[in-house]
């Protein structure tokens, strides 16, 4: 099951994750926006699923699963140096266009995961993305233009461009004459960043995704999967345990759908916040991949003055279901 998600993310879907979480249904899964699989039953009317995700609905955890933010930077220069290194510091994947190959590599950009030294169109084009987030910082107005026409025509959840007024307004009027609707156009970000008053590339560069932060944890879009955890369930070895956050109160770091997986060693890949509650989930995965059972959900509680001895400020009470994934 884990596997068909992962394989669903990386063909640019954000599919519906339904996993059972007490009672009967306890540890069973089912996926919507793709092939049945698993226990279908689970699925309670997937068209009155939340506007909020992830939820619990009817002893149903609901979620619509994306990869973690991807950052596409349009344009190698001074600035997109400095903001990769800031979005890649705070969770984004980092992908990187340009045809100048002086400037668009890996000696400048260490941290990016991807870099195309081809054209802005041909890459844009080629790309599908189900969690995008777009900066335009190219070295002229035809390639800032080109840019966003091919973004306008793409799901997205963030576009931004960098510019002086006239020129985005420019770009803005060219794009008005050309048929795209002003409502599309609006969810431009332009002028680009927090307004913090920035002048050098760094500082740009911390307005911009300060920018970018702003507008992803302002949308409930999902539970984001990040690349370790996605290779993670596509290359080990089963059996191995999933640990699913599944329900926080209090202080608890990680958000409901954080996930981490335990392999049969005591290693783990990924994290649901760390700490004490990490600790004995990991315990628990460890006793289950050894002598059962194949499921469980258990409350991990935490006071203050556990809290204060484990380093942290208060105390809270985190919920999480461990599965075993078998061959």
């Amino acid at each position: 099951m884990f596997k068909r998600v992962v394989k669903d993310l990386r063909n640019g879907c954000s599919p519906l994750l339904f996993t059972g979480v007490s009672g009967k249904k306890l540890g069973k899964t089912a996926l919507w926006d793709a092939e049945p699989c698993g226990d279908t039953s689970l699925i309670p009317n997937p068209f009155s699923t939340p506007d909020t995700l992830p939820c619990l609905m009817d002893d149903v955890l609901i979620e619509r699963i994306t990869t973690a933010p991807e950052l596409v930077l349009c344009g190698a220069g001074h600035v997109s140096v400095q903001v990769a290194k800031v979005a890649k510091l705070c969770g984004f994947s980092v992908t990187v266009i340009d045809e100048r190959t002086d400037f668009a590599n890996a000696e400048r950009f260490p941290d990016a995961d991807r870099i195309y030294t081809e054209p802005f169109d041909a890459v844009l084009d080629r790309l599908s993305l189900s969690n995008a987030y777009y900066v335009i910082v190219t070295r002229g107005h035809k390639d800032d233009r080109l840019c966003l026409e091919k973004i306008l025509n793409k799901p997205f959840r963030y576009c931004g461009m960098i510019g002086s007024r006239t020129k985005v307004g420019l770009v803005f009027e060219y794009l008005l004459e050309h048929g795209y609707p002003q409502d599309l156009i609006n969810r431009v970000q332009a002028p680009i960043g927090l307004k913090i008053g920035a002048v050098t590339p760094e500082e740009i560069a911390v307005s911009i995704v300060g920018q970018l932060i702003e507008v992803k944890n302002g949308q409930a879009h999902g539970t984001e999967w990040d690349d370790a955890l996605c290779q993670a369930i596509l290359t080990i070895p089963k059996p191995y345990a999933m640990v699913t956050l599944i329900k926080k109160t209090g202080s608890a770091p990680r958000s409901t759908g954080a996930r981490m997986i335990v392999k049969p060693d005591g290693s783990i890949i990924s994290s649901i916040g760390g700490g004490y509650g990490e600790y004995e989930a990991s315990r628990y995965a460890l006793e289950m991949l050894q002598n059962g059972p194949k499921a469980m959900r258990y409350t991990c509680k935490m006071t203050n003055d556990d809290a204060a001895s484990a380093g942290m400020i208060c105390g809270g009470t985190v919920d999480v279901l461990i599965q075993i994934e078998e061959e």
